[in-house]
């Protein structure tokens, strides 16, 4: 059963955003891609180290992963009506993860420089 925490969807949701199946992106960190497949569901957490070399490949930094995370955090929200959903509730749908990592991918810059103005006002 998987545990599916931020961290887990935001990975997901970020190899999905450069269209990237788990076989490549095992290909491009040499990680391998049952592991891979156990971070995306929360069943094993990602060393500092390997988390590191998956946001390489895919090329996407700390931030964006933090940013990635928000998002993910703001979507449960609104799909619980505004209530905080726990870490551990169901995942979305495949298709509204192809539909988020889609808008995603056409507006990454776009919702990070968002996502840093919010944060900066929020401080």
């Amino acid at each position: 059963m998987s545990k599916d925490t931020l961290l887990a969807t935001a990975l997901r949701l970020l190899r999905e955003t450069r269209s990237v199946s788990q076989k490549q992106l095992a290909e491009l960190s040499g990680i391998e891609r049952n592991t891979i497949s156990k971070y995306e569901n929360g069943w094993i957490q990602p060393s500092r180290e390997k988390l590191r070399t998956l946001l390489e490949a895919l090329r996407f930094s700390y931030a964006d992963l933090e940013v990635a995370e928000s998002f993910v955090r703001r979507l449960r929200g609104a799909a619980a009506g505004g209530a905080e959903v726990p870490a551990a509730a169901a995942p979305p749908r495949p298709q509204q993860m192809r539909q988020v990592a889609e808008e995603l991918g056409r507006n990454l810059g776009t919702l990070i420089e968002l996502a840093l103005r919010a944060e900066g006002k929020d401080s």
